[in-house]
């Protein structure tokens, strides 16, 4: 064999070994490889991804700590409040929506009325809790 067939040989091989392991490896629309595994990454279940905003999960959150009959969770409020900003408190507002709460008994019962976000948190908040809440997202407090 001459040095040019030998060439030629070793170049396609490569590229046949190389196209069939590529194949072999890659995913397909359900995330498994050609051997039925899933395709693994380092970062796989990372705690520093950023996770999904959702304004109506949070809208819900809010809505859930401050509708029980034993008090408000203050705490609950303000974890789901940290890191959001100015845009996403309106969106978390607007999904929330009109409630209806009664001012009596302090949660959504009968005889009550349909009340924003707003007035929600400053009838179930502490006037301190609320006025941190009010620094945060003065234009919607």
């Amino acid at each position: 064999m001459t040095n040019t067939k030998k060439a030629v040989l070793v170049s396609v091989s490569v590229l046949v070994l190389g196209a069939g392991i590529y194949f072999a490896t890659k995913t397909g629309k359900n995330g498994k490889t050609l051997f039925g595994g899933k395709k693994k990454y380092i970062d796989e279940g990372d705690i520093n991804q950023v996770p999904v905003f959702s304004p109506s999960q949070k809208a819900t959150a809010l809505y859930n700590a401050m509708n029980i009959y034993n008090g408000t969770d203050e705490q609950t409020i303000i974890e789901e409040l940290t890191g959001v900003t100015q845009n996403q408190f309106a969106l978390i507002s607007k999904a929330f929506g009109l409630r209806n709460y009664n001012r009596l008994l302090g949660y959504n019962t009968i005889g009550g009325a349909n009340l924003s976000l707003k007035t929600w948190l400053k009838e179930e908040l502490s006037t301190a809790d609320y006025n941190l809440l009010r620094k945060k997202f003065p234009m919607h407090l």
